[in-house]
């Protein structure tokens, strides 16, 4: 991923530098019956969770230093951050509720589009989109489930809906748990950034002990630290992010295994799952310190609109596929002589015409091309920095192999190959 990148951005000439998003206001993201909503329907939940599950699991020490502590649902918004969470005085734990929706809404895009074989990726396109270019990029709020192309009934699938639970409720628990963490190290908001990072850490190991207690693996913690990421500015975080930070948090993670996986009815298949989490902690660090990688995330947000994430529609069910050539799904490889990415493409033909996108996990970029016998010609574009041609050509069973270029060239800059889906 970091070779083709980088590879990029030399051949463009852009510089290689992560910058914060603005200080957007975030007052009135969400209209107020969307909060009632969180009040009526969520808070219930997560009190339950904080009362009854998590204060349970508190060791004597622990609940001596700690005292009475509060969940606090009474904030409305935070008009600073759409997904600040933080402890506060006199032992309450502040939850915000639009950060509570805000939250619940991507985790819900992210079961949705898991489960019907769509790249979660445009999740994060997304957050990046609103980190950098705010709350109403083209002009409206552009709420995460209509944005993203999420139906009203989404949950009514109860494949989507058991992956949401679990992806939600590891996130929730490791966030109230994190800020108990702050509360139980008397850790304070005005210290430096390394005192900030440290307690980070101290907060972040706090809460995996407290989940391995639970036997539950933070699971969704992996998108959750994905979709805060593109947020997160060190100068003005109450929570700063970093690769040390999450690297420490995955070490804490896979030292509590045998703790998480006691009781369970597979230890080894649980203990999988937990790598798998660690691997995924791991791979957002490098993201994190890779400035290459954070530099294309704010280049990502700054060139996406709405519109196009509304085109992550699952096919519906018993409709009939094209067989025509260049048009429909396609899943496959694409990079360089070095790394190949992954990615999916969406072809749509009308007659020697071609328009589609396709992600490769940093990104939707968009092409168009003509169709000549088996071969398409196509120019390429993603964001408004990299662009360039490229060719592909299809074969019996539907297969496309070609090469892609930058500027007025289609090859020279790597290969892909795909196949129907």
């Amino acid at each position: 991923m970091r070779t083709v990148l980088a590879l990029s951005l030399l051949v463009i000439g852009l510089p290689a530098w992560a910058q914060c998003p603005p200080a957007y206001d975030w007052s009135g993201f969400y209209p107020p019956a969307s909060l009632d909503r969180v009040t009526q329907r969520t808070a219930p939940g997560l009190r339950s969770n904080f009362d009854q599950v998590m204060l349970p699991q508190l060791t004597d020490q622990e609940r001596r230093t700690l005292g009475r502590v509060l969940l606090d649902l009474g904030q409305r918004e935070d008009a600073a951050h759409p997904m600040n969470f933080y402890a506060a005085q006199g032992g309450r734990v502040v939850l915000p509720l639009s950060s509570v929706r805000m939250v619940s809404d991507l985790t819900l895009a992210v079961a949705w589009l898991n489960r019907h074989r769509l790249p979660e990726k445009k999740v994060f396109d997304y957050a990046a989109m609103l980190a950098f270019r705010g709350p109403a990029p083209d002009g409206v709020r552009a709420l995460p489930l209509a944005a993203l192309g999420v139906p009203d009934n989404a949950s009514d699938d109860p494949a989507v809906e058991g992956l949401f639970q679990k992806l939600y409720g590891d996130t929730m628990v490791f966030i109230m748990a994190h800020e108990l963490g702050h509360l139980f190290h008397g850790h304070s908001a005005n210290v430096s950034q390394d005192q900030s990072r440290r307690q980070e850490s101290e907060a972040d190991a706090f809460a995996v002990e407290l989940m391995a207690r639970l036997h539950a693996p933070p699971v969704g913690i992996v998108f959750y630290f994905n979709m805060v990421a593109p947020f997160e500015c060190p100068a003005r975080t109450t929570h700063p992010m970093s690769g040390a930070r999450i690297e420490r948090l995955a070490t804490v993670l896979r030292d509590n295994g045998p703790l998480f996986v006691q009781d369970k009815p597979s230890p080894q298949r649980e203990l999988l799952l937990l790598e798998s989490v660690v691997q995924g902690l791991l791979q957002v660090a490098k993201l994190l310190d890779d400035p290459d990688i954070r530099e294309s995330m704010r280049l990502t947000g700054q060139s996406s609109n709405v519109a196009q994430f509304g085109a992550a529609s699952a096919p519906a069910v018993g409709a009939p596929q094209s067989r025509q050539a260049f048009d429909g799904n396609y899943v496959g490889q694409w990079g360089d002589a070095k790394t190949k990415l992954d990615f999916r493409m969406i072809l749509k033909r009308e007659a020697q015409t071609v328009r589609g996108q396709y992600d490769f996990g940093m990104g939707t970029a968009e092409l168009e091309g003509i169709v000549t016998g088996d071969q398409l010609d196509y120019a390429w574009r993603w964001g408004t920095d990299y662009f360039g041609r490229g060719r592909m050509k299809h074969d019996v069973d539907g297969r496309l192999q070609g090469t892609w270029g930058y500027g007025q060239r289609n090859e020279g800059a790597g290969t892909l190959t795909a196949d129907p889906r």
